[in-house]
């Protein structure tokens, strides 16, 4: 039997359910706050943990990878990701499908010759082309062109990455 991406993220809000009796469907919005930044550092904290379970400082000769270890370490990475999907009520297939598109998005931009910084927003340096970013040039009832950045929700000078206010 092979278990699917979808079975484990159903485990997991299982695990949190019965194990710690918390209902992440149910939380307040500071409860929320605080479950999805705790699961963030448990996550970063995890995958800190992996890296360190490889020879990835290059002013260090030792290039190696401790398999069984740093798969440990990110199974354990993978508890709190499913935490973190769980909340926003995300599944399995809807991020394999966000993550078919983005990679399609990224191979693109390596084709065009993707520099990292031209083709974002000046002030929130958010990528301009990823479906969930609203900054871009957009003109006002006179026609005249500014710079929006929905971060701020307000408009930027693009030269300086300041806000300009009315």
């Amino acid at each position: 039997m092979t278990y699917e991406f979808r079975d484990a993220l159903a485990a997991q809000i299982e695990l949190q359910k019965n194990a710690y009796k918390k209902d992440i469907t149910k939380l307040d919005p500071e409860e929320r706050a605080e479950f999805i930044r705790w699961n963030v550092l448990a996550l970063e904290d995890e995958l800190h943990e992996a890296l360190a379970e490889t020879g990835w400082k290059p002013w260090a000769t030792s290039r190696h990878l401790n398999r069984e270890a740093y798969k440990g370490e990110l199974v354990d990475a993978l508890h709190f990701f499913m935490n973190l999907m769980a909340l926003a009520d995300i599944s399995a297939d809807e991020l394999l499908a966000g993550y078919q598109v983005k990679r399609e998005k990224n191979a693109k931009r390596q084709e065009d010759g993707y520099d990292g910084v031209s083709e974002k927003c000046p002030f929130c340096k958010r990528a301009l082309d990823d479906d969930a970013v609203n900054c871009g040039w957009t003109k006002d009832i006179e026609d005249d062109e500014f710079f929006w950045c929905d971060a701020i929700e307000g408009e930027v000078d693009p030269k300086t990455g300041e806000p300009v206010y009315p």
